[in-house]
């Protein structure tokens, strides 16, 4: 009976030892891991990215609207620059009529000076016949001087007494330039004068200065019968421009100086009949 229960204590203990053996780990054997929970995540991490993409969303929106104002800006400015042009093109065409009748006012100006050109020359000449001669008749026999003959010349009215002859007219009617100013000071700075009896157009021009001016004058011909017969048109055009800055708009005998907006490069555009005119250029600078 002991030894039984000796026995059933000893594989008891054995048991037990097994057991611990069992479950305490060797020593190359590595402690298992403990398995961790998956963290969870915290409110304030994910509200941060739904408010990123609410901002880029709100970019977005922006961003889209500045285009679509952009557009519509876009639009305004080529429907102004449309109407730009076509003012332009417009005032071209007008410009153009008014040269043309500008161009057949001063031939007709032209044909009708000529014409009293010619009377008084027939005035003048039958003024000259000494008296008691008569105009020969159309279709009269004229009587031929013999070979001999002397050739004498009709006598000249004697001028009235008292009458004086007029001065000559002077070599220009326009200012002298300026001699130029203290230095580093601005002054008016001629770049060339310009005269005929008829319509010119000039080569081009540079301006420095932000102003220039153009010194002009009209002529009529000599002699009452051609007082105010005479006419100038003067326009400034900027380079690759069709529209003009008025210079002047004379009808008979008189002068003046008109000042333009600079710099850049002009040419000017002369429309003269029945007299003599003149200009000068001149910049400031």
């Amino acid at each position: 009976m002991r030894i039984v229960l000796l026995l059933a204590f000893f594989f008891l203990i054995r048991f037990s030892f097994a057991q611990t053996n069992a479950q305490t780990p060797g020593p190359g054997a590595s402690a298992p891991v403990p398995v961790s929970a998956p963290p969870t995540a915290s409110p304030a991490a994910s509200s941060r990215p739904q408010q990123t993409a609410i901002q880029l969303q709100a970019a977005l929106d922006q961003l889209t609207q500045s285009n679509h104002d952009l557009l519509d800006l876009l639009k305004k400015q080529q429907a102004v620059l449309e109407d730009m042009q076509y003012d332009r093109r417009l005032q071209s065409r007008q410009i153009q009529s008014l040269e043309e009748r500008l161009e057949d006012t001063l031939f007709q100006n032209t044909q009708l000076q000529n014409k009293v050109a010619s009377l008084e020359a027939a005035d003048s000449v039958r003024q000259s016949a000494p008296p008691g001669t008569t105009r020969p008749q159309e279709g009269a026999a004229t009587a031929v001087p013999a070979p001999g003959a002397a050739n004498i010349p009709p006598a000249q009215p004697a001028p009235p007494p008292g009458a004086e002859t007029p001065p000559p007219p002077p070599s220009t009617y326009l200012p002298e330039p300026d001699s130029g100013g203290m230095p580093g000071t601005k002054s008016w700075r001629r770049l060339f004068t310009l005269k005929g009896d008829d319509s010119k157009q000039t080569d081009l021009f540079h301006i420095e200065g932000r102003t220039w001016r153009v010194l002009w004058h009209n002529q009529d011909k000599p002699g009452k019968t051609y007082v105010n017969t005479s006419a100038l048109f003067i326009n400034a055009f900027p380079r690759d421009d069709t529209i003009p800055q008025k210079v002047c708009s004379k009808l008979g005998s008189g002068g003046d100086s008109t000042e333009l907006n600079g710099p850049g490069n002009y040419y000017l555009k002369v429309e003269a009949s029945g007299g003599s005119w003149e200009l000068a250029v001149e910049d400031f600078r």
